[in-house]
């Protein structure tokens, strides 16, 4: 009661209509995915050059969430309305590099990267740092093609970006950014992981630490990872689940571990882009944890005991830390079984129904998953530790949640029993 909700499709900016407008008086537009200078011009009434006049624009290149100005349109200029797209004159350095593309493209598609480097395609005013695929000179071909004239000065990462904005115009399904994911991780392309995550995941996970996050991969010593088995469990204009099956291959002997994904991907209101919000694990019934190995003083493990309401902290076969707890309630048992920590998150909101009404646990700190949606927590809503409290996961203390988060990485086996 009293909580103030945001209504996407009601709140965010909409832009004016074009039938009824004044055209005497300027406004201002945000293009949208799919835009083009010609479509815009030609709906409000105005022309291309005009556009790039008010807009102070260099090029006919508009981008997604990109303000622009309609100009105010005088009983002479409406008379006459020229709606073809202006022509932008390329320089020579342009023109010399075209030439280049032009005889790199006859290259055969078999070939698997064509080595033109920055030094061979462009002279010093032109920065392009890495070896250029073939994918990448043909996206850079269309984009000079489409009139963008920075096509062979941006960044890779930045022509891809703007191709698929306005070339191909086209946004990753739900499937595909799951995809996409697990092939950056398994490529060690952790930057480009990480862009596919919410703002408010790698906040709750990672603290918003991007270095946090790649280690945490590094620490478990991944060799590989893959997604089979894509599937849209629900589908939503704002909120796609997806179901996945993912496999790590992790250590020295490159172990496969086989686990079900739940993801939640959220739409971008601005581009309409996907992103991962949250993530549910649930191991394979038949996937096997790795033993214990007393005899290995350098295996961590944690040690829960639901008799005792302890949890213990363990390195090898030698107690390092011992930890009051609370485990499930009677109607909400905490599982029991050889588990493993499959994700650490710096704080999660919890959330649930208990006899019907119900509850809402925000910025729960120092969470360590380790089946479905069970974890080891941090617990600031009591502290009647060494008793039953929760909805199944383990309380501890925050003091004590921190030391075993920082204590225990993902991967980390968690023995649980009475």
């Amino acid at each position: 009661v009293g909580q103030d909700l945001v209504i996407p499709d009601l709140d965010w900016p909409v832009n004016p209509e074009s039938k009824g407008r004044d055209h005497q008086q300027p406004i201002t537009y945000v293009v949208r995915r799919g835009d083009y200078l010609g479509r815009v011009a030609s709906e409000y009434g105005t022309t291309v050059e005009a556009i790039m006049t008010a807009s102070s624009l260099v090029s006919p290149l508009i981008l997604t969430d990109q303000f622009i100005t309609i100009p105010a349109i005088s009983e002479s200029d409406s008379a006459d309305v020229d709606l073809n797209l202006v022509e932008v004159v390329v320089d020579e350095t342009v023109n010399d590099i075209m030439e280049l593309v032009d005889e790199v493209s006859e290259v055969s598609l078999a070939d698997s990267l064509v080595d033109v480097t920055a030094a061979q395609i462009v002279d010093d005013s032109v920065e392009v740092s890495e070896d250029v695929t073939e994918i990448e000179l043909r996206m850079r071909e269309e984009l000079h093609d489409a009139q963008y004239p920075y096509a062979f000065s941006e960044s890779p990462d930045e022509i891809t970006r703007v191709y698929w904005d306005t070339v191909r115009g086209a946004v990753l399904t739900p499937a595909d950014v799951v995809v996409s994911y697990w092939n950056y991780v398994s490529d060690k392309r952790y930057e480009e992981a990480w862009k596919l995550l919410s703002y408010g995941f790698q906040k709750r996970a990672h603290d918003h630490d991007f270095e946090e996050y790649s280690k945490s991969y590094r620490d478990m010593a991944l060799c590989s990872a893959k997604a089979e088995n894509v599937e849209i469990a629900s589908e939503g204009s704002i909120q796609t689940v997806v179901n996945t099956n993912v496999t790590y291959w992790s250590g020295s002997d490159c172990i496969p571990l086989d686990f079900n994904m739940t993801l939640t991907l959220v739409a971008l209101s601005e581009s309409g882009e996907w992103e991962i919000e949250k993530v549910a694990v649930m191991p394979y019934i038949e996937a096997d944890v790795p033993e214990n190995d007393p005899s290995n003083s350098e295996s961590k493990w944690i040690d829960i005991d639901i008799g005792s309401q302890r949890v213990y902290a363990m390195l090898g076969d030698r107690q390092v830390r011992e930890f009051a707890a609370s485990t499930g309630i009677e109607r909400y048992p905490t599982v029991t079984g050889q588990f493993q920590v499959w994700v650490k998150l710096r704080k999660d909101d919890m959330r649930g129904v208990d006899l019907g009404v119900p509850w809402y646990l925000p910025d729960v700190p120092y969470v360590m998953y380790f089946f479905s949606d069970y974890g080891i927590h941090g617990t600031y809503w009591h502290d009647n530790f060494g008793t039953p409290m929760s909805h199944g996961c383990v309380n501890l203390s925050i003091a004590d949640a921190e030391w075993l988060y920082n204590f225990s990485s993902v991967g980390t086996v968690v023995n649980i029993h009475h």
